[in-house]
């Protein structure tokens, strides 16, 4: 995970309150606010930076069979890389290699998908490209294997100065499109841009 837990848990709570900043609340109404939070059926991996994909998977497991659990978000990809046994003396896989390994990690998530009936969202992070054009399924990193075991490809991207969520791939009803977000300061989350 690229944010730890604690920042994550802040962010998600403002978010889930809506109705202003939390700092405003008396302790009373805070604790309400938490408690309901707490009651939501969510759950945290407690990984920070790179994490092996055979462990992450072992969690998933235990979360799908003994919590239910049928979503599952993994924020990014580029943590799913392991860090030793390299070619470079900085310590990272280098070259054809990390993207084998990429391809690996995506084919055992979506096996892992597949075998227990569960969502997985993964954040891929798009490669360094113009910022005066649009992003694409080409711009994700990595091989094609992340854009063919995809059922679904969501594009967050700022573009002079609108920022936008393309829907580039769909294969539940083959829907695309792009909507405008604006980003709301008091729930700190992009929302779908009014009359849009």
């Amino acid at each position: 995970c690229e944010i730890k837990n604690i920042q994550l848990v802040q962010q998600m709570l403002q978010q889930y309150y809506k109705q202003g900043h939390l700092n405003s609340l008396k302790d009373n109404e805070l604790e309400k606010v938490a408690n309901d939070f707490d009651a939501l059926p969510i759950q945290f991996m407690n990984f920070h930076g790179p994490t092996d994909i055979t462990k992450t998977l072992e969690i998933m497991d235990s979360a799908v069979y003994n919590d239910d659990v049928q979503q599952i978000i993994i924020d990014n990809l580029q943590f799913m890389m392991p860090m030793s046994s390299a070619s470079s003396s900085s310590g990272t896989k280098q070259g054809f290699e990390k993207f084998e390994y990429q391809d690996l990690v995506i084919y055992q998530l979506r096996k892992f998908a597949t075998e227990r009936n569960v969502n997985i969202i993964l954040v891929i992070h798009p490669r360094k490209e113009n910022d005066l054009f649009p992003l694409s399924v080409s711009s994700i990193f990595g091989t094609a294997k992340a854009t063919q075991e995809a059922d679904l490809i969501l594009i967050l991207q700022k573009l002079k100065g609108v920022v936008s969520l393309d829907v580039k791939k769909n294969r539940y009803d083959g829907e695309v499109g792009t909507v405008a977000m604006e980003f709301n300061p008091t729930i700190r989350c992009f929302c779908p841009k009014a009359g849009k």
